[in-house]
């Protein structure tokens, strides 16, 4: 059974997914028995606190460190006399919870370097850099480069890993954060655990699935003009856990920096 709720991660804002945490449960001792089951490739951290209105009667597990396919369980325990509709739980009334894709304790590499998000030979400018004043100005986004690529074009992996999560069917976007969940992305886990997000793809512009592993340079999704955008473009992040945008360096180009209003080719 789904969660009557999205998974919530904090990346440049709350984004509301439709591939969300499943759950258990189970009725025994006069108590409703809940536990959350990670489906995703990626491994999530949940962190769970009663409400203040609920936390006389009910226990939280308030810990858990999830591989795929793995179970927090007795994240929540109700007792069956404060449960009216055993089979529609709505768990937003009961505790709330923080949840993250990555594990914390890994180390990535920092040395690592990136290819270029887009085909050899093709060259786009820099609409915003690290730290940039529009958007780049937060913990979740101050390591995000935003390349000008024309609606049509196309993306490709700039390291190989698992694609961990996929949306599509978005054709909207606006100039403020209200949709900033109407971008299609893609995301995809490396192997030392960082995952990069490639944001604003076209309606039904990925070129993968869930589940997929892609190699570097491999195309993997067409440009588009999604979300809380004033322009077409690719939003380029990555991540450590916790949601924590992090500084990387793209192969081939010194700077670790790129510099707004460049253009910079992939000659590799």
């Amino acid at each position: 059974m789904r969660f009557l709720f999205s998974i919530f991660l904090i990346c440049i804002a709350s984004y509301s997914f439709s591939q969300t945490i499943k759950r258990t449960k189970t009725i025994a001792n006069d108590s409703v028995y809940i536990g959350l089951v990670n489906p995703f490739w990626a491994p999530i951290e949940i962190q769970l606190k009663p409400l203040d209105s609920t936390r006389a009667f009910v226990k939280v597990n308030p810990y858990g460190l999830l591989k795929r396919g793995d179970t927090l369980q007795n994240a929540l325990v109700l007792p069956l006399r404060k449960v009216s509709d055993t089979v529609e739980i709505d768990l937003k009334n009961h505790l709330s919870f923080k949840a993250t894709f990555g594990n914390p304790n890994t180390s990535y590499d920092k040395d690592f370097e990136y290819e270029l998000p887009y085909p050899k030979g093709k060259a786009y400018r820099i609409m915003q850099s690290f730290g940039g004043n529009f958007s780049h100005n937060k913990p979740a986004s101050k390591f995000a480069i935003d390349f000008t690529i024309p609606v049509g074009d196309t993306i490709t992996a700039a390291r190989s890993g698992r694609v961990f999560f996929v949306k599509d069917d978005s054709k909207e976007h606006c100039p403020t954060r209200k949709c900033i969940d109407k971008a299609n992305k893609i995301y995809i886990l490396h192997e030392d655990g960082t995952m990069a997000h490639y944001v604003h793809l076209d309606f039904e512009g990925t070129l993968v699935e869930v589940g997929d592993w892609v190699d570097a340079k491999q195309p993997i999704g067409i440009s588009g003009f999604t979300g809380f955008t004033t322009k077409p473009h690719l939003h380029f992040v990555l991540y450590k856990s916790g949601s924590v945008s992090i500084p990387f360096v793209f192969k081939g180009i010194k700077r670790k920096k790129l510099r707004q209003g460049t253009v910079y080719k992939n000659s590799n």
